[in-house]
């Protein structure tokens, strides 16, 4: 298993999630079969500022709510885990990330609308948030899709440059 890494086709928008990162999403997924799961993205943007690069993949906080095809995340104890990235390596909220048990990585309606209110909301910080969705199976054959919610705009999908989706035996 590599890093996922994902561009917009104009290279404005890009994501990076490190290996150890991917790891810990799929180990998460693994436990939440057969209900979706989820959580937020921290990290940093790159130098240039058109790439959101995460150091933190967060689990479901213990408010959060999962059946097969739907997840509600929760906010307990987020807001610490935030602040604690921000005052040991200057990490930031960049989105969310969320599970499609068997299904495709394509975002659904709601999603669509929870990340817009996401970029339009002052109180996130992040008028450009991401979106990281897991579908298929964490343990056997899985796939990864990105997107980029700008505020005020159509959301963009990013375009894959590497995924390894085999069955990794250590997660």
């Amino acid at each position: 298993m590599t890093e996922l890494e994902f561009w917009s086709t104009d290279k404005r928008f890009g994501l990076k999630v490190p290996r150890m990162e991917v790891k810990e999403a799929l180990r998460l997924c693994e436990r939440s079969v057969p209900n979706e799961t989820g959580g937020i993205l921290l990290g940093r943007y790159s130098a240039a500022h058109d790439c959101a690069v995460v150091m933190a993949v967060t689990g479901a906080p213990a408010d959060s709510h999962s059946g097969r095809t739907w997840f509600i995340r929760g906010v307990r104890g987020l807001q610490r885990t935030v602040d604690h990235l921000w005052g040991r390596q200057r990490g930031y909220y960049l989105g969310e990330w969320h599970f499609h048990p068997g299904g495709a990585p394509k975002p659904s309606p709601t999603d669509v609308q929870q990340m817009r209110e996401i970029a339009g909301s002052e109180q996130y910080h992040c008028p450009e948030p991401v979106l990281l969705i897991i579908g298929g199976e964490p343990k056997g054959k899985w796939s990864a899709g990105a997107y980029v919610f700008p505020r005020a705009s159509p959301y963009i999908e990013l375009l894959a440059k590497n995924i390894t989706a085999e069955k990794d035996e250590s997660v």
